[in-house]
């Protein structure tokens, strides 16, 4: 009897131990005091790595910038010279250098007439859908003996078509070389965009090629064709314009 007595005095506190433990298990151990503990109403950020973690929206993109086809020949194509260094590419980084949004396509067609850009109108500028035509011909027209009358017409259709098609257009033109008295084919000609811009209401940019005229170290042996650095002469003026009309348009 005494023998059980003592084998059950030494089972209390192992019993005892074991309980107690239950008891903290079912609870929950303390937190350590090097546990960080949250303020009441407080939630943890879940771990960057954390497989549920929310992801935030991605920021949204820029301003789309103006969508601007430029309609020509090879002074816009760039004749002779890397695509890069053509106009419609040259104008887009002077422009983008001032924080406007813009983005030029070049259609520009070597040895083009007015009656090919009209033809080739639904590929080359409707197609692109375009904000703005900067429309650059007739250069070609002139230099082949064409009518002035057909010059005007083919102009005045494209310039209707893209107004129809709810695009913007800007008007661009050459300086006649010689007067009036001694060539009034020229003076004809010549007279073709200020008329086309008063009766459509479009701007108008004259003499594309005027900081180049009597420059021969900024044109190709031909005589008609800027260099890269002609271009950029040529381009910086016709940047500018084209600023002050977008900054109009904002």
């Amino acid at each position: 009897m005494d023998f059980e007595v003592a084998e059950l005095n030494l089972r209390l506190p192992i019993l005892a131990a074991a309980i107690a433990g239950l008891i903290v298990a079912a609870c929950g151990a303390p937190a350590s005091s090097s546990d960080p503990i949250s303020e009441p109403g407080e939630v943890e950020p879940a771990p960057a790595d954390a497989p549920n973690s929310p992801t935030l929206p991605e920021p949204e993109s820029a301003i789309d910038p103006f969508k601007i086809v430029m309609l020509g020949d090879s002074l816009t194509a760039g004749f002779g010279l890397p695509p890069a260094d053509a106009l419609p590419e040259q104008l887009e980084r002077r422009l983008t250098s001032e924080t406007y949004a813009v983005e030029f396509v070049n259609a520009g067609v070597s040895g083009d007439t007015s009656a090919g850009g009209l033809a080739r109108y639904d590929w080359s500028v409707a197609s692109v859908d375009p904000d703005i035509l900067v429309l650059a011909l007739g250069a070609n027209d002139y230099l082949s003996g064409l009518d002035p009358a057909q010059t005007r017409a083919n102009l005045s259709t494209i310039v209707e078509r893209a107004q129809a098609d709810g695009t913007d257009v800007f008007l661009v033109s050459l300086s006649a070389r010689s007067s009036a008295a001694s060539d009034p084919r020229a003076a004809a000609f010549a007279a073709i965009y200020p008329d086309l811009a008063a009766t459509y209401g479009v701007p108008l940019y004259e003499g594309l090629m005027d900081p180049v005229f009597d420059k021969p170290e900024l044109l190709m042996p031909d005589g008609l064709h800027p260099t890269a650095d002609g271009v950029g002469a040529i381009a910086q003026p016709l940047a500018d314009t084209l600023a002050e009309y977008l900054s109009d348009r904002d």
